[in-house]
């Protein structure tokens, strides 16, 4: 039979506080209070759409390559291209607002913020001028952008929620 000893008593007397960064710690913060869905913080929903983005637009690019190689393409054409040059492009600043929000800087969510905003406005444009063509087929699309005016949403309030954050001294930016 184990027997508490004096040293375990003094333990579970003196709690020992969480290490900064820790997700205890990190659930503490007033900061995160705030919650995107009304079941995580706008942090961890950042990171979730930053991951499903990136998901997306990795097979879309997988897909994208494996038509274009394909025995009877060939010639891409400059849709082609450009269809490629796009993706690429999300890729990169998705991978970039994955990184900022992970490691909490502000300044890497800005540049897909963006270029979400333009890719959202062009959308809802193209949209509005095929909806005489496809008729109430093409109303889903405005569900699609609406989730897209949803995301961006909750990544800007994340944005704002770490630029009203003091910033870090230069000791504790290394660690």
């Amino acid at each position: 039979m184990d027997y508490p000893t004096k040293e375990k008593l003094q333990l579970a007397e003196h709690s020992v506080t969480p290490a900064p960064g820790s997700s205890e710690a990190s659930a503490e913060k007033p900061e995160e209070a705030n919650s995107c869905c009304f079941c995580c913080s706008y942090r961890a929903g950042s990171i979730s759409i930053a991951i499903f983005y990136l998901v997306v637009h990795l097979s879309f690019l997988g897909l994208a390559i494996t038509v274009f190689c394909s025995v009877g393409v060939r010639n891409i054409g400059a849709t082609g291209f450009a269809t490629l040059s796009v993706t690429t492009i999300s890729i990169v600043l998705i991978s970039l607002m994955l990184y900022g929000a992970v490691k909490r800087r502000h300044q890497y969510l800005l540049a897909w913020a963006v270029w979400e905003g333009l890719n959202i406005g062009l959308g809802t444009a193209g949209l509005v001028i095929s909806l005489f063509g496809l008729g109430a087929i093409g109303l889903v699309g405005f569900i699609a952008i609406g989730l897209r005016i949803l995301f961006l949403y909750i990544v800007l309030q994340y944005r704002g929620q770490l630029m009203a954050q003091p910033p870090k001294s230069e000791g504790n930016a290394q660690a």
